[in-house]
């Protein structure tokens, strides 16, 4: 990618990356050291995962990004019945909304709420249906990707953007775009 205006700037957590970065906050925002017990350094590409949205979000500090939850993140939140997660969900929840005010008029065109039909199709039919809501609101949320930790889903990611015009990107895949453009926001 060469073209800063293509970076996504508008960004759909899955509940997968919210539940991360609730986890290993420590880590990502103050550099806090990772027990070496630590169940992510078992998991393939976990560490490196952690890295890159450690740089994101510093990158992010300057950058302000857009990070979208929706209705379906909450219930995901809320069955994990989890009271500290779901105080988080509510704090990116008020991020989110103060991107969302920030704009002078609709942050909305309104072209996501046709989009999202689309995954109503059979051609999306290998989606779960957690994933299959997720990314639904992700695309009537006009979002620019769906930012997720796991490895299922970043394998359709071609059709997904083909046809709904979202990425669905793992966190070291969003930061190897975002790297070349990282000083401009240093």
């Amino acid at each position: 990618m060469n073209n800063l205006e293509a970076l996504p700037v508008r960004i759909f957590l899955d509940s997968s990356t919210l539940q991360t970065l609730d986890v290993y906050g420590a880590f990502i925002w103050d550099g806090e050291e990772i027990e070496a017990d630590d169940k992510i350094w078992s998991i393939p590409d976990g560490i490196e995962s952690l890295q890159a949205l450690r740089s994101i979000f510093m990158v992010n500090d300057r950058a302000n990004f857009e990070f979208a939850l929706s209705q379906n993140s909450f219930a995901e939140v809320a069955a994990k019945d989890d009271r500290g997660y779901l105080q988080w969900a509510y704090d990116v929840l008020a991020h989110w909304q103060i991107a969302l005010e920030s704009y002078d008029s609709n942050p909305f065109s309104g072209d996501g709420v046709k989009l999202a039909d689309k995954l109503d199709s059979p051609s999306f039919g290998y989606l779960g249906a957690g994933d299959r809501r997720l990314i639904q609101d992700a695309v009537h949320l006009e979002c620019d990707a769906f930012l997720t930790m796991e490895r299922k889903l970043p394998k359709n990611a071609d059709h997904i953007e083909r046809e709904l015009g979202i990425r669905v990107l793992t966190p070291i895949q969003y930061w190897q775009l975002l790297k070349p453009w990282a000083a401009l926001y240093s």
